[in-house]
């Protein structure tokens, strides 16, 4: 699915520790390769545990015989269940690979070599895969393997060395192998000679320690917190040096399960309540949860052990708390009544903080709003604004695809499943076919196979009125003065939440606002890679440790001096560095427009359409298209395949080698298409940049427009285009037009006349280089990510009659068109060497 908008209700750190590492598919399939490299002649067995900071997640028994012969099986733990996999390699005489057999929760896979390709077979489909001998297996949960790359290093030559890496079932991609120097460790009594070496793979380095016979005893994965630990090593885990800055992890966890925390309206919130294995008082962390008490306790565990009382809380309605699941409506008053009551606990200092991502940092908002006493702060990750500007409505148009798939992970309890399986049925589904239905309020009897209420309460409130007030707490802020740390990415799918919940404090005057901005899609975690672009190192900072200290200095009191530097950091992609500062925007921003143009032919990447510094001439011809609802405008990456075609998971036609080189220029070439063969979207493009333009912060457009529809939708895509005229996305904007001037109080155009139409474009932070170049798409749907709106003037998402709209977009002196970019003056992009790949 596409990670820009799909991932906006995720769970993701459920989905973090679940996977561990971010290589492990939702499947827990092989990462299998072929291999030039024997795998004979090492005879080892052992075992290997996986630590999540400190807790064990899965654990790995493995045969590895003189011949070459593979097997084992590995345990994921967590929340209560375990999830086994089996992994059996059989090789050929000379020790190379023939075969591989795997039992997993979701059925058995079985991958064959021939020749320089690979047969993977699961659920009764089978894929081919290239498999080259200069291949080299590896597997996430059997690093015993990863002794196959130290093998093929050429220890002579030294350096950083690469390796290609095939990782089932979609990616061939190229890793790294670097020897850093040999240490002297002192384990278990007995002095080892270790070489440590730096395993670069596909967007997150390991550190390798190695001992004399070439076996791999540690994997050190920093940037996830995460190692893997051979049998009788586990000495290794304990760092040579602890941070004088942070709570030490001091304390032994007790767990109180299944506490019944009474809300206002007697019925009682199923909570579990982590506390450290000491007397005495102890600030509180508060996570509120839809997904699963149970799968935040290596989440507690750590805050447990570093003198927090961590509690966990399932929301009302949701697994095992009691009463009706409505989301949104009741998150407000349920938090308020959690926090004083754990805050007047006998174990409670009285301090109780906040933390959690997409949902769980929505609930913060909400609980917040409401001003309990005793919340001192909240770190909401990557949470949405007020919903009506975000899902399930965005400025007005319905967010379609988003919101019935998330009301589908909610009504079949995918996430409680850390197999996947449930999960897999949720996204396995015909979403192409299925969003086409009209009326859309009858898509969840399509979807989840019975009507559902708050789907369909959401669909019979279309505007932003007093049904969506207990929801909404933008407006309520006012009296709320407390730190906040604010945190997402420039690709997370509800990255306008940390925008305009920013702005909404800062608005009121609210100090200690932290904002950290990463090239980052909807996650708590930084990475460096987004899809196929790998910003490099300077992408990762430790967020754990930062949202530890923000806790310790508001909870604790602790000076460790968060609150003395820059509050604000965004990164700059395509020079891969961070700009800092105390406001947000930043306070050297220059806002600056660039106009669209055109002779009147702007339709297509092949019209006549510029975008331009330049005001646009008086008495300019304007741009026409027509938008048809029963043709309606794809979102440009998912185009819909042939019928003959297979298709991958986000909708798109599924190459026969899934080489992801391969795949990225094809979705490349399909975004291109659909610009080329559509006259329904408008393009506007820069000429190529002469300097190097650094833009990092909020992004609007204002378009003017008319309609010969009574209603219509707006959309406007910032990209960039390479000098191989590959496009990046960036940001994307929309607009009911009934809603242009009010979010409250809707109206219907008069056909014809001209209207002045203000887009929120969310936000990025990026370098565009000499050569490349800006684009404007503008268009009138983008489905089927959002509902087509059928310009009737009636309900949309309750008809089905639809006409089609001719459509007039104007750029000339009496209605300049243009978008708004953050441009950074005097910033000299200093890391180009790193910057982003495809």
């Amino acid at each position: 699915m596409n990670e820009f908008h799909l991932t906006r209700a995720l769970p993701t750190r459920l989905f973090r520790w679940m996977v561990g590492l971010f290589l492990i598919t939702g499947l827990f399939l092989p990462a299998a390769v072929a291999s030039g490299s024997t795998l004979a002649g090492h005879d080892d067995a052992d075992s290997f545990i996986f630590y999540l900071n400190e807790e064990v997640l899965v654990r790995t028994d493995y045969t590895w015989e003189a011949d070459g012969t593979y097997d084992a099986t590995y345990t994921l733990s967590m929340a209560g269940q375990t999830v086994t996999t089996t992994l059996s390699i059989e090789v050929a005489e000379d020790g190379t690979w023939r075969s591989m057999a795997m039992e997993t929760a979701q059925g058995p896979v079985t991958v064959t070599r021939q020749d320089s390709t690979a047969e993977v077979t699961h659920d009764g489909n089978t894929r081919v895969l290239p498999a080259g001998p200069e291949t080299i297996l590896f597997e996430n949960f059997n690093p015993a393997l990863i002794r196959l790359f130290v093998d093929g290093y050429d220890q002579d030559a030294g350096g950083k060395q690469e390796f290609s890496i095939f990782i089932v079932p979609q990616i061939v991609m190229t890793a790294n192998l670097e020897r850093l120097d040999e240490v002297e460790r002192t384990i278990t009594g007995r002095d080892w000679q270790l070489t440590r070496y730096r395993f670069g793979l596909p967007g997150v380095d390991v550190t390798l320690y190695i001992d004399e016979e070439g076996r791999l005893v540690f994997g050190d994965v920093p940037a996830q917190h995460g190692a893997y630990v051979r049998s009788g090593f586990e000495s290794l885990l304990v760092p040579e040096e602890t941070d004088p800055t942070l709570s030490a992890p001091e304390f032994d966890v007790i767990l109180d399960s299944d506490v019944v925390v009474p809300m206002r309206d007697g019925l009682g919130l199923m909570t579990d309540i982590y506390r450290p294995d000491a007397p005495g008082e102890f600030p509180v962390v508060l996570v509120r949860t839809p997904y699963k008490k149970e799968l935040n306790g290596l989440q507690a565990r750590f805050y447990a052990r570093r003198g927090y009382v961590f509690a966990v809380q399932d929301c009302r309605g949701r697994f095992s708390s009691p009463g009706d699941w409505v989301p949104f409506f009741n998150e407000a008053k349920d938090g308020y009544d959690a926090i004083e009551w754990l805050a007047d606990q006998s174990w409670s200092t009285g301090k109780v903080g906040m933390i959690g991502a997409s949902y769980l940092g929505w609930v913060q908002w909400w609980a917040a709003s409401e001003r309990p006493p005793h919340l001192a702060t909240i770190i909401p990750n990557v949470a949405p604004p007020d919903p009506f500007f975000n899902i399930p409505y965005e400025y007005g148009t319905f967010f379609l695809l988003g919101s019935i798939w998330w009301a589908d992970i909610l009504e079949s309890e995918a996430t409680g499943d850390i197999s996947g399986a449930r999960m897999r049925e949720v996204n396995d589904k015909d979403y192409q076919r299925l969003l086409r239905h009209l009326p859309v309020i009858e898509i969840d009897e399509l979807v989840l196979g019975k009507k559902n209420k708050y789907w369909r309460s959401w669909i019979d409130h279309p505007v932003n009125d007093e049904f969506w007030a207990p929801a909404s707490f933008l407006n309520r802020l006012g009296p709320l003065n407390i730190p906040v740390f604010h945190q997402s990415g420039w690709f997370d799918g509800d990255g306008i939440g940390s925008k305009l919940n920013y702005q909404a404090m800062r608005s009121f005057g609210h100090r200690n606002q932290k904002l950290t901005l990463g090239p980052w899609g909807h996650t708590d975690t930084a990475t460096r890679r987004v899809g196929s672009r790998d910003y490099g190192p300077n992408a990762i900072v430790d967020l754990q440790r930062d949202y530890l200290r923000w806790l310790d200095r508001w909870l604790k009191g602790a000076d460790n001096g968060i609150d003395r530097e820059p509050l604000v950091s965004l990164f700059v992609m395509e020079s891969n560095r961070w700009i800092q500062g105390n406001t947000y925007p930043l306070p050297e921003t220059e806002f600056t427009r660039l106009y669209l143009h055109s002779d009147g032919a702007a339709n297509g990447l092949n019209g006549d359409g510029r975008l331009l510094k330049e005001m646009p001439a008086q008495g300019a011809r304007p741009d026409h298209f027509v938008y048809d609802p029963g043709d309606p405008t794809p979102t440009p990456r998912m185009g819909l395949p042939d019928e003959e075609d297979e298709e991958t998971d986000d909708g798109e036609a599924a190459p026969d080698t899934l080489d992801l080189d391969r795949i990225t220029a094809e979705r490349f070439a399909q975004y291109t298409k659909v610009l080329t063969d559509r006259d329904d979207i408008l393009v506007y493009v820069t000429p190529p940049m002469e300097e190097p333009l650094t833009i990092a912060g909020p992004i609007s457009a204002v378009l003017w427009a008319a309609s010969s529809a009574k209603d219509t939708d707006w959309f406007a895509r910032l990209s960039i285009v390479t000098e191989e005229d590959t496009i990046h996305n960036l940001v994307e904007g929309k607009i009911r037009a009934r809603f242009r001037n009010s979010m409250r109080v809707p109206d219907l155009l008069t056909p014809g006349l001209i209207y002045r139409y203000e887009l929120d474009l969310w936000q990025t932070g990026i370098t565009i280089h000499p050569g490349q170049k800006l684009m404007v798409e503008i268009a009138s749907a983008s489905f089927p990510m959002f509902s087509r709106n059928l310009n009737t003037g009636k309900h949309s998402e309750k008809t089905t009659r639809f006409v089609s709209a001719e459509q007039t977009v104007y750029h000339d002196q009496a209605h300049p068109s243009y978008v708004l970019l953050p441009v950074i003056p005097g910033f000299e992009p200093k890391d180009e060497t790193n910057a982003a790949t495809d």
